[in-house]
């Protein structure tokens, strides 16, 4: 079986849990293919690499497993990660847990889809822009902007209007990330959906919504002539959104896939990694 193994340096213990790693795989027997010589994260995750296994075993922190999973996803690669981060509530493994590995080789894992957005800005230039989300899509003011005035729209109807420091599309995994923090709700990852949820919002009636997975969420900012705002997808891809902008926000056609060799049940995870830590 041919496993690439990709590791982010920066992350604690990863540079030396990569050689332990690498060790086990090909005892057990596995072809592992490694990035080229000199390449750091996140250019070491190329495509090339991902293309030419049977899957990715990554090591680092949520951020590390968020992008190589959406860039596995494109050819349909699952993706094991091993934490090497704080939280790494999207690992696999903890990175005491290496004797696990077996499972890769024996098939004794399932393979868990994660839903991913489709984010596609309509510029008032004309231009067209696409990217993917695992987390979250951030629309949010600058650092010394003022309020945004936003307004939703789903596909069949105008949904509200209200001013805010920002907002948050999420896909049910980003639902305990960025989202959580500003008051939204905890969605199990089984469930399909799109999650909106406000940012410091200036209204009484700004709440969470949910919106069918097969729902599409436009998004306008109204007053943003002579201010900063920003488009973030999941913490690393930014653009700056001008004025007449039309975001465009649905589900994405690609899954992310998640190797899960212990079957711990969600909530067990969400208890033992956010709620136990605080």
């Amino acid at each position: 079986m041919r496993i690439a193994l990709i590791a982010n340096e920066k992350a604690a213990e990863a540079k030396s849990l990569y050689k332990r790693v690498f060790s086990t795989l090909e005892e057990l027997g596995a072809e592992v293919l490694t990035p080229p010589a000199g390449t750091e994260f996140p250019l070491n995750a190329t495509d090339e690499l991902i293309s030419a296994c049977a899957m990715v075993v990554v090591l680092g922190g949520d951020g590390t497993i968020i992008h190589t999973a959406k860039r596995a996803a494109n050819f349909n690669r699952p993706v094991l990660g091993i934490n090497c981060g704080q939280l790494g509530f999207m690992a696999g493994l903890e990175c005491d847990e290496l004797s696990k590995l077996s499972a890769l080789m024996n098939g004794h894992y399932t393979i868990e889809k994660r839903m991913m957005l489709n984010i596609e800005i309509n510029s008032s230039r004309g231009n067209k822009t696409t990217l993917h989300a695992l987390n979250e899509a951030v629309v949010a003011r600058g650092a010394l902007s003022k309020m945004v005035e936003f307004e939703v729209s789903s596909e069949r109807e105008h949904v509200l209007a209200y001013r805010a420091d920002g907002i948050i599309i999420a896909t049910p995994t980003g639902s305990t990330a960025y989202s959580l923090s500003a008051g939204g709700p905890i969605i199990d990852p089984g469930v399909r959906c799109l999650l909106m949820t406000p940012i410091c919002a200036h209204s009484l009636h700004a709440r969470s919504y949910i919106f069918d997975e097969n729902s599409q969420i436009y998004l306008k900012t109204k007053n943003i002539q002579e201010q900063e705002v920003f488009l973030i997808v999941d913490g690393e891809e930014g653009l700056q959104i001008r004025a007449d902008d039309v975001l465009v926000i649905s589900r994405s056609e690609i899954f992310a896939s998640l190797i899960i060799i212990d079957e711990t049940p969600f909530y067990q995870v969400l208890n033992k990694k956010l709620i136990s830590r605080h």
